[in-house]
């Protein structure tokens, strides 16, 4: 009897502690995950609403498991530090620009220069899709951080005063990222680089003639307060990552919530992208309203434009080259599917 007692008191407490483990299972596994999101932008401005989509979408998806802390115009996260806040754990999530970081990016920066000739968003997102699959390096640029968007736009030049001929950009000081301020130079434009939240008070006070933006910044960063021209030089921005999670933090995450993120991926983009192409369209309806001019280039001023361009991306190609990257076969590559695509 005594036998039969303890064997029954092994079971109970067995049964007792596998309780308990499956008890905190099921609690870790309803536990909700907030992750805290910055972002320079506005809550109303177009990338915070379609980050607010996206969080939205992820929210449901995960059953209300994830949620999401958002902070907006700049209030924890913003400038040419982002990046490196972002790694710190400053927060979980960020809207980053690596153009305007200080450093590192550096197939990023000079995929600008290489990406050159894309006529729209939709032959910009085939392209740069099939560099992710052959140049798995591409993604190496972003060190400590997951990719959660890769979205690119249309760029216009925003200006103080008219631009109706190359030779005009002499002088001239225009906000700029990456490698193109390199290739700029020969066109006698003296290229800076400055954080979105900083170019309206430069254009304000004349630090700034102008910059390459979307033409929607005229209405949604209120540009056109302080910059009455735009010449359009449809000049693609190429795919890079916009929002990206602390790596540590993504790897944290339960395995089907990461399953959750990663398949939005293509989402996020999409969105991002389909956004900017309705608010140009938007906005260059509004010109007259807007007090904007727009202005357009001969094709022979254009390819004045893009030559130094051109070249530029060729020497920039070679000094990745010499980093152990594979700079000229990006390039080689990116312009070979440019050429497909744009047909």
């Amino acid at each position: 009897m005594k036998r039969i007692g303890n064997g029954i008191l092994l079971l109970v407490a067995i049964s007792l502690i596998i309780t308990g483990f499956s008890g905190t299972a099921v609690a870790q596994q309803n536990k909700v995950i907030e992750l805290t999101f910055g972002t320079p932008f506005p809550v109303d401005h177009m990338f915070s609403v379609t980050d607010k989509k996206w969080m939205d979408k992820v929210e449901k998806e995960t059953n209300g498991r994830v949620k999401f802390k958002p902070y907006w115009g700049g209030a924890v996260i913003g400038g040419r530090d982002s990046a490196e806040q972002l790694v710190q754990g400053v927060v979980d999530i960020a809207f980053l620009n690596p153009t305007t970081s200080r450093s590192g990016f550096p197939i990023t920066k000079a995929s600008f220069l290489f990406m050159y000739g894309v006529k729209n968003l939709e032959v910009g997102e085939k392209v740069w899709k099939d560099l992710l699959t052959k140049f798995p390096e591409i993604e190496q640029d972003y060190k400590g951080m997951k990719v959660l968007c890769w979205a690119g736009n249309m760029n216009q030049l925003i200006t103080r005063k008219p631009v109706r001929r190359t030779e005009e950009l002499k002088g001239m000081r225009i906000q700029t990222y990456g490698d193109v301020t390199i290739a700029l130079k020969d066109l006698g434009i003296e290229g800076l680089s400055m954080s979105g939240a900083e170019v309206y008070v430069a254009l304000q006070k004349g630090i700034l003639d102008g910059l390459f933006i979307p033409a929607e910044a005229l209405d949604s960063l209120k540009l056109s307060e302080v910059a009455k021209y735009a010449t359009m030089i449809n000049f693609y921005r190429c795919r890079t990552g916009m929002r990206m999670m602390n790596l540590n933090k993504f790897n944290s995450l339960p395995p089907d919530i990461k399953k959750v993120i990663e398949s939005n991926i293509d989402y996020y983009g999409k969105e991002t992208e389909t956004a900017f192409n309705q608010r140009d369209t938007y906005v260059m309806g509004l010109g007259g309203k807007l007090g904007v001019e727009f202005i357009r280039l001969s094709n022979e001023d254009l390819a004045k434009f893009y030559a130094p361009i051109k070249m530029v991306a060729a020497e920039r190609a070679k000094e990745l080259d010499s980093m152990g990257l594979p700079g000229t076969k990006i390039l080689n590559e990116a312009q070979r599917l440019i050429q497909l695509y744009n047909k």
